[in-house]
């Protein structure tokens, strides 16, 4: 059984007690703002939204994200399916930035210092991620009791995967344990994820999975790629104004900062998407 779904079974009792069940069905909403603009957000194929349909869950999930950040969208497998089973995206923006114009000319300006940035922030990535840890599992206690326990190690960017002229991806990786009660899980998780500016606004996509192999990680990879090129299609595309002005300075140490704080919390809360599915 996969680490996402395991994680679920163990703690599904308790959060259905704790929140009672889903309000609504999954739809196709496409809709996202980012800074007082509306973007188009389709669904990853074989995936269906699932965020605002069930507020303690949302609720949960979020806790779990830090502050710097906030998600747009989420989305699971269906949940009469099996196929992608562990598996689910993301959408987020960090929002010191969300109502700055990035568009594509911005953003292939900055790449270059963003790529430069990942080491330079190794301090400030390693603090941020420290309060992300204490804060998620203080919100898995307060959601399942005092006896849960929650822990992420190991934290690695694994590397760049794309690097086209309008966008980043990378994938990294960590080590998840939780316990709830007398039960114990653990196991390693990735994402790929995606900076890209759509539609002149900069977002983060990322797929999820647990990291069993070197194809879990070929499946995020490709995934999130697939995924980015049906979101830049929903979309118009944008310029956006050079970055060399001042107005960017320090906007590459912000992405990919907010990008991997984002994946983390992400990887962390991506088991309390999935805390039911195998209750009902």
């Amino acid at each position: 059984m996969r680490l996402n779904a395991t994680l679920a079974l163990l703690l599904c009792f308790s959060l259905n007690h704790t929140y009672g069940q889903d309000a609504a069905k999954p739809g196709t909403r496409e809709d996202v703002v980012v800074g007082g603009r509306t973007l188009k957000l389709p669904a990853p194929a074989g995936f269906e939204r699932v965020d605002g349909l069930d507020l303690g869950k949302d609720r949960l999930v979020n806790d779990l994200l830090p502050a710097s950040n906030r998600y747009l969208a989420r989305f699971d497998p269906p949940k009469e399916s099996t196929a992608h089973e562990g598996r689910s995206f993301n959408a987020q923006v960090l929002r010191s930035i969300e109502s700055m114009e990035i568009g594509d000319r911005t953003f292939a300006d900055m790449k270059q210092q963003t790529k430069a940035e990942l080491d330079k922030a190794q301090d400030t990535i390693r603090q941020e991620l420290a309060k992300a840890s204490g804060k998620a599992e203080k919100a898995l206690q307060d959601a399942v009791g005092a006896d849960a326990a929650l822990s992420v190690s190991d934290v690695a960017v694994l590397g760049y995967f794309d690097e086209s002229p309008s966008s980043l991806g990378f994938t990294m990786a960590l080590n998840v344990a939780a316990k709830s009660g007398d039960q114990n899980v653990k196991g390693k998780v990735v994402a790929a994820s995606m900076i890209v500016p759509v539609n002149g606004r900069l977002i983060y996509l990322y797929a999820n999975t647990d990291l069993k192999s070197e194809a879990d990680r070929k499946w995020a990879e490709q995934s999130v790629t697939a995924w980015r090129d049906m979101v830049l299609a929903a979309n118009p595309r944008v310029e956006g104004p050079a970055a060399r002005s001042s107005i960017f300075k320090g906007v590459g140490r912000a992405a990919i900062v907010g990008a991997i704080i984002g994946g983390v919390g992400a990887l962390v809360a991506v088991f309390a998407v999935l805390l039911r599915k195998k209750a009902k």
